[in-house]
This record gives C-alpha cells, structure tokens and sequence, in this order.
C-alpha cells in the first residue's frame, strides 16, 4: 500500500512533468530545425564524419528484408548481427575504400573484370568456397552450376543481383589494395642481418632467481602515498588504457509456468490426443499442432519413453496414441502409424582401397586375386582381412571384416546391392568410392520397425503468470531504490545478484541472461544508484541496478587499485630483495641464503623470451647478453623475479653467408600480417567511435 501510495502522491507531478516535457520537445524541434523537423541522431563517427541513424537504419532494413525475402526469421540476435555488418561496411567504405579510391583503384572495377571474377581465370573465393556449386563427383566448382545461379538471380531478383556485382567490385578493390600495401611492405638486409644475430648469439650462463610469489604479499605493506605514486607514473601507460565501460548488478525473476497454466496445456494436450486418434490426415494434424511445425514418421527406439508409455508404444497396435508424457522439456504424443519390415543384411569384407593416389588397375588384380582365394577356402577370410582390408572399422582379428545387421540406407549403393541382392553365402567385388570390396553375405533377415509420429509441445508460462511475476518484480524495484536496499531485499526473498563488472559499449552478452538486449540497451542509458524497471530477457524479468560507469582512456585509481597495490608490492619486494644480493659473486651461497637453488641456461639465445624454469623475462635476457665473460651481474629486476647471473660463456653468431632467405622469411611474415592488421590499423588511425550503444 505504501508503494501505491506513493505513485498516488506522484500523479499530479507526473502530469506536470509530462506536459513540460511535451512542450519542450516540440520547442526544442523547432529550435534544432526551425520546425523542419527533428535532427538525425548520431550514432557514431569515422575520420571525424558522423554517422546518421536514419542511413544506417535504412541499410540494416534493407539487409533485414533480404533475409526474410529468403525465408529467414529475423529474431533479435540476427537483427544484432545484421547491425554489426552494416557498422563494419560502414567503417569500412570510409576508411578502407577511401584509401583505396585515393591510391587510384577507383570506386568500382570494369565490367570485364567483373565477369572475370565471376565465371572466370580469377572466381571469387565468395563461389569457390560455396559448397552448393560444387560437383558432387570430383568437389570442384561447377561453372555450368555457377553460370546458371548467376543467370537465374539475375532474371527473377534483379536488385539482389546488382547488390551482389556491388559487393564484388568492393571486395575486389579492396583485395587490390591489401596487395599494394604487401608488396610495399620490404625488408632490407640490414634488418635482417639484425634478426639473423639476434637468432645465432648464444649465451651460458648460471643464475639465482628470488620469485615475486616465494613470499606472501601480507609481508609488505603499501601506504596510500606509495599507490598513489605509482598510479601518478604509469596510469597513461598504454597496457592500462581502458575502454569505455559500465558495472552493474541485476537479479532475476524466472517466469514458470504456474498450476494454472499445467493444467491448461494437459487438458490441451487431452483434446489433442482425441483428435490424433480419430486424424485421417496426420500430416497436416501434427504439422498444425506440434511446436516444432514438423511432420516426420521415425523408427521408435525402445528405451526413449519412461518404461510406463514405452511399454505401450512398442506394444500398441497401428493407430494408437500414447500420452501425453514428458520427456525433458517437453510433452508428448505419440501415434503408432506403421509397423514395417525392413530388409537388413550381415556380411563380412576386404576393402582394397583406391584412394590417396593408389593404381586402380594394380588394386583390382589384388582384389580378382583375393576373390579367388576366399572363394576357393573360406576359412582363410579372416587371415586376408587382417593382411590386406584396408577399413580400419573392420580389419581386426576380432572382427575379420564383419558389419553386424544393417540396413539398405546404411552403406553406400554399390556396397548395398552386393549384400542384399546376392544370395547368403554369395562372395563377390563391389567397386565403390572408397575401392573395391570383396562381399561375403554372411545373412538376410526382416525386422520390424515400429515407425510413430509425435506431437511436441513445451509447457509455456501464460501471460496471466508473466503478468504475476512482472507485478513481483515491479514491486521489489519500487521498494529498493538503491543498492543497499536492493541487496538486503534480494536476500531476504532468497534472490541470487549477479555482478557484472565490465559491460563495454560494443557487448551485447551477459552472463546469465538468456536475451540480453533490452538489458544491455538500459544499462548503456542508466544512472548510477538507480534500479531498472522489469526488464524482460527470455522467460525472465530482470531488474539491475547501475554501479558504476568507466570512462574511456587513462583508468582512475579504484579501476586499478588492486593491479597497482601489487606492482607496489613487488616493487618493494625487488628493493629489499636487491639490498640483499647487492655485491654477491658466489651463487651457490647466494641461493642458501636465499632459501633457493642456482640454476643452469646453456646456450641460450638473444631472441629468447623466457629464461629456464618458466620465468618470461626478456628485458632480463637483454641486460644478461650485455656481461662479458666471467662477469657477475649486479641485481636484475624482472617481472617476476629479482636475479643476479653469472655468464660462463657468450658465443658471438658466426658470420651469415647468406642472408637472402632470411630476408624473405621476415618479410613474407610481415606480409602475412597486413591481411588482419591493415583494416585494423586504418579503423585507428581514423578514431572510430561506435556510439549505437546510445541507441540500441
């Protein structure tokens, strides 16, 4: 009552405030548009130039209603999916296609090259990657098939046709430019001259390592100047750069289906069970009624109803219903529409294979010379099998090439005619795909097969019952209106809050939910300290509280305070640890002191990251090249450790006589790289910011 009371109290003000608004919204159209209207939000901008929601609404509607003119149910997670590829293209026509228009390439290519790459020398992998072109005999594309598709779209959806030759001449401009920037990428002799010494100088060394992780951290106490010092010079350090983020908590409210609601789907479920029974057509009746909108006459397995309804599914006669029952998440009803007998066969035999480059005409005279074999002392099956069958499924001892009973849909064609339309008894050659078989038919039989179709219905909550749990979680937002609140309430109620510490502005997942879009959209406007209001996600209400908001750039001292106090702590760790090795030459007695063990690295390389024992050090490496031989070093602080080494013997890279494939190494991998980093870079360089999250 105090909760009603309280929305009462607020009436009047809510008019108020809704007749304000109202009037400032009109105003303010005015003031943005002189009345024209009101201005195209911005949903982000690329190289300085913004990004308005009316054109990129446009060209994700567009997308959407290809999908749906092929047949496709646009949900929520491909309508996210659909906006993220026309952000992508997007970026990409402005940074990518830019730059490719500014080096000359054009902004589309010439219709002879199109037709090239399209049915001709240079296919796009867009065709030759499509499984459905292929020729089913030797897996390669099909042009005929390709040339047929293309002729096809082309005269019954001409607009997805120019779309597609769009998207090709984009794609192709944007290959020609990824290649200039290969081929201008070049590695000349002194670079790697440099990689080829720093692969070949090799060092020995001995060496004591005192690990961050041998003392407790509780030892050492970090006071707020000394944080604050650390966080004052390294917080615009770039590993510690952050992205714009947000922190929440939020708990949930399932939507069950109430008594009310099992009720109704079993006495459903009875009315449907009448009709299954007396159904004439149960093709169009199972496909009308069954959540899955689907009619399929399966083979029953024994076993997969309890042992109450599976006993009378295998014992029913043609046209009996059983159920409804439940099977996981489902209910069920079943009907009995055939009792089938289905021919199966047992064999046993020898494959010689023809794959993997193997002579046909050599494999076929081992096989005519097999067959004469068996055929003239069975007994000797099994040895042939375990010397020559080439099927590993079947060319044990144990199972001498034996297949146990199986079916005409089971093998191949050739393998099917040899076992069932051969008398028992009967051996001879199949020649398959796979090679050629020689087929002992072992026995034929008939089994019958109880073959059913099923109505499947999921128990679904009502909106009577969605309506209930949506007043439940309306009034625990009213009453708890900050977090304090919100947590003690959800403890009380016996509700589990989940934390989420980091939401970025380009996720829409959340752990736990199964729908979190309308949730990721809330929490992406929200205030901090303030609950949502019930927020459906799937068969749940979700009611979050905003905690805290991130900005984007150098991070604030509570964002890092416990990776700081621990770098602290090691800092003050590598300083006492120092003072103690300061002037140490003896390593074995530097290690008893230490309460550790000195340690061995034989020829070592400059390029190395890692010393032995797992301890990733490279600036350690460098400093311990830079000793002579026979020279103790002083303290060397790393990240994980503190080390004093000793070096026995330093080997200077002998002379290269040829540096011609290193350089082509180094510079193929820097090549290689410019396929996933080019596009990454430009996006940088050109200062993207994807704001939809303001909006979506």
């Amino acid at each position: 009552m105090a909760v009603i009371g309280k929305i009462r109290e607020r009436g009047g003000l809510l008019v108020g405030i809704t007749l304000v608004s109202l009037a400032l919204f009109i105003l303010g159209d005015w003031l943005a548009g002189r009345g024209g209207g009101q201005r195209d939000p911005v949903i982000g901008t690329v190289d300085g130039e913004e990004v308005g929601m009316k054109e990129f609404e446009r060209r994700v509607n567009e997308q959407v209603e290809r999908y749906r003119a092929g047949g496709n149910t646009v949900n929520s997670q491909l309508q996210e999916q659909i906006r993220n590829s026309v952000w992508t293209e997007i970026v990409r026509e402005s940074t990518l296609k830019a730059q490719a228009e500014e080096a000359g390439f054009g902004s589309a290519i010439c219709p002879e090259e199109l037709e090239d790459i399209r049915t001709g020398n240079n296919i796009s992998p867009m065709f030759k990657n499509d499984q459905s072109l292929r020729d089913p005999a030797t897996g390669q594309l099909n042009i005929e098939n390709l040339r047929r598709g293309l002729k096809n779209l082309q005269e019954t959806d001409p607009i997805r046709f120019r779309e597609l030759n769009r998207s090709l001449s984009t794609e192709r401009i944007y290959q020609k430019y990824t290649t200039l920037v290969k081929k201008s990428v070049y590695v000349n002799s002194a670079q790697a001259k440099d990689d080829y010494l720093t692969k070949n100088t090799k060092a020995s060394f001995a060496f004591v390592a005192k690990r961050y992780d041998s003392e407790p951290d509780s030892l050492y106490t970090v006071a707020d100047k000394d944080l604050r010092r650390y966080y004052d010079q390294h917080k615009n350090d770039r590993k510690y750069r952050q992205q714009a983020a947000r922190k929440f908590e939020y708990t949930l409210f399932p939507v069950t289906p109430s008594e009310a609601d099992r009720q109704a789907t079993m006495e459903e479920l009875a009315e449907l069970r009448q009709g299954l029974l007396t159904s004439t057509d149960d093709s169009s009746y199972v496909v009308a009624n069954s959540d899955s909108r689907m009619y399929n006459k399966t083979p029953y397995t024994e076993g997969t109803a309890d042992k109450l309804n599976d006993s009378l599914i295998v014992h029913g006669a043609v046209g009996t219903v059983v159920g409804p029952y439940q099977q996981g998440d489902q209910w069920k009803l079943v009907k009995v529409t055939e009792l089938a007998d289905v021919p199966e066969a047992r064999v046993r035999h020898i494959l010689i294979s023809t794959q993997n480059g193997k002579a046909e005409d050599v494999q076929k005279k081992l096989a005519d010379s097999l067959l004469t074999v068996v055929k003239r002392d069975r007994s000797k099956f099994t040895d042939m099998v375990v010397k020559f069958s080439e099927d590993p499924g079947s060319n044990t001892q144990e199972k001498g090439g034996v297949y146990e009973w199986f079916d005409k849909q089971q093998m191949v064609p050739e393998f099917t005619t040899a076992s069932f339309d051969e008398k028992v008894g009967a051996i001879t050659i199949a020649k398959t795909s796979y090679g050629f078989h020689i087929v002992e038919v072992l026995g034929q039989r008939n089994r019958q097969e109880r073959r059913v179709v099923t109505i499947e219905r999921t128990m679904k909550p009502s909106p009577a019952t969605f309506k209930e749990v949506y007043r439940k979680a309306n009034e625990f937002s009213l009453r708890n209106a900050d977090l304090a609140s919100f947590k003690k309430a959800a403890e009380e109620q016996g509700l589990q809050v989940t934390p989420v510490d980091e939401l970025r502005n380009d996720q829409r997942y959340v752990p736990g939910l199964q729908d979190a879009t309308s949730v990721v959209t809330w929490v992406n406007r929200a205030e901090v300290g303030k609950p949502s209001e019930p927020i459906q996600s799937g068969d749940n209400y979700v009611v979050a509280i905003l905690t805290g908001i991130r900005n984007e750039g150098a991070p604030q001292l509570d964002d890092v305070r416990e990776i700081f106090t621990k770098e602290v702590v090691k800092e003050k760790k590598a300083e006492a640890w120092t003072a103690k090795m300061q002037g140490k030459t003896d390593l074995n007695a530097l290690a008893t002191e230490l309460g550790t063990a000195q340690q061995n690295a034989t020829d070592l390389t400059y390029s190395a990251f890692n010393l032995p024992g797992g301890f990733s050090e490279s600036e350690v490496v460098g400093k311990v090249f830079a000793l002579d031989n026979g020279q103790t070093s002083v303290p060397l602080k790393g990240e994980t450790g503190v080390y004093v080494v000793s070096m026995t013997n330093k080997t200077a890279a002998p002379e290269p006589q040829d540096l011609n494939v290193d350089r082509k190494g180094l510079e193929q991998r820097a090549q290689s790289r410019v396929d996933g980093g080019l596009f990454n870079s430009l996006k940088e360089a050109a200062g993207v910011k994807d704001e939809r999250y303001k909006y979506y």
